[in-house]
């Protein structure tokens, strides 16, 4: 006869880790991920190990308390994944924060964070011992950084930089001092970066264009303001990055100056306004293609964008239109014989002769809704 099981009852501590790091990652909340900090010794560790795996400072707030305590715990600053300095919002009127006190402070900080991935500045006036402290960081390790609004002192344009582990870059900036500060950037860390996402103005990207950046194969461009000056410094820079294999434009541009027949040989994914996706695909290897803005006439979609070395797969188009012409869906799939994924990024209200299909036709907001990339939301990083 089968007798029934016992029960055994198993405490807290004797949890294998990796259950009770599935415990703690079941929470939903900063509140609850503290409130397990401070009420179960066992989960204590893993709990504040996630609660400051981002974590953001505030540099117009009090901070010494803060930042000895954070020392005092090395435990706690090798957690930290994602570092977010930044004075006002990235959109805000207000000038940088211009405090070289609670930068020394935060500096600090930095060779502690031995852990650290992802480096988000913006709207900080940096001070000279703060830049040097923060390269000794990214010459160490691999990063992806985000420096936007900022002020650079004037005297690190010139000093030499070491070679920089940044992989994937982000830059917004117009002013003199901060191109000059790009451009060390860019070449200290040559060897590395992988990724680029800059704001374009005036002759901005002109500037950056005799730099070899072999590695280069995504780049991303935000042009604030059209005008002659800034297309030709765009064609510029593209011409000269043979190994991008992945390019967006972001804002309204319409076309370019001509670019040499060798330029972009490597081109596979191209996200653009319809004009600039005819310009750019006739003798280039595209392999998928994201219109991002595409006019009511349907005849924008010519076929220059048959005219790809390779074969287009892939095609997403965000149509600025309530109504959904089927003719042309139909010129799409015979310009493009060999698609295998079509997606419509379509207005919620949408009409259409045919029913809407799920897996082809997916509803978003229109594209100037979606959330800007270079501030990504830190959603559990305790504020200081």
């Amino acid at each position: 006869m089968l007798q029934p099981a016992k029960m055994v009852a198993i405490s807290l501590l004797d949890i294998p880790p990796e259950i009770q790091l599935q415990i703690v990652e079941s929470t939903e909340t900063t509140q609850v991920l503290k409130a397990l900090s401070v009420t179960s010794r066992s989960l204590r560790s893993i709990a504040q190990s996630l609660l400051f795996e981002e974590f953001r400072i505030d540099p117009a707030k009090e901070l010494r308390g803060s930042i000895n305590d954070l020392l005092a715990n090395p435990r706690i600053c090798a957690a930290i994944r994602v570092f977010l300095l930044g004075g006002a919002h990235p959109n805000s009127k207000k000038p940088p924060h211009n405090d070289e006190e609670k930068l020394s402070l935060i500096q600090r900080l930095l060779p502690e964070m031995v852990g650290l991935r992802w480096v988000i500045i913006h709207r900080v006036h940096l001070s000279r011992t703060f830049m040097d402290a923060f390269i000794e960081v990214a010459a160490k390790i691999p990063l992806r950084v985000n420096l936007c609004w900022n002020i650079y002192p004037s005297c690190i344009s010139s000093a030499p930089i070491k070679p920089l582990r940044i992989y994937h870059l982000c830059l917004n900036s117009a002013s003199r001092p901060s191109l000059n500060f790009y451009r060390s950037v860019l070449r200290a860390s040559a060897t590395m970066l992988t990724a680029l996402n800059v704001r374009v103005h005036g002759d901005g990207l002109m500037t950056l264009a005799d730099i070899d950046l072999p590695l280069l194969h995504d780049v991303t461009l935000w042009i604030t303001l059209e005008h002659e000056l800034s297309r030709t410094s765009i064609s510029a820079f593209i011409a000269a990055q043979k190994t991008i294999r992945k390019l967006k434009f972001r804002g309204k541009i319409r076309h370019l100056p001509p670019l040499p027949p060798n330029a972009l040989p490597n081109l596979q994914e191209l996200n653009a306004p319809p004009e600039l996706i005819n310009q750019l695909v006739p003798g280039r290897p595209l392999e998928a293609i994201e219109v991002s803005f595409s006019p009511v006439n349907r005849d924008w979609f010519g076929e220059e964008v048959a005219r790809s070395t390779a074969r287009i797969r892939k095609l997403q188009v965000h149509l600025n239109t309530k109504i959904l012409d089927t003719r042309m869906m139909g010129r799409m799939v015979t310009i493009l014989p060999s698609l295998e994924r079509l997606r419509l990024s379509v207005f919620d209200d949408v009409n259409a002769h045919f029913a809407r299909l799920p897996l082809l036709i997916c509803p978003s907001g229109p594209p100037h809704n979606c959330r800007n990339p270079q501030f990504p939301q830190v959603p559990h990083a305790p504020t200081q």
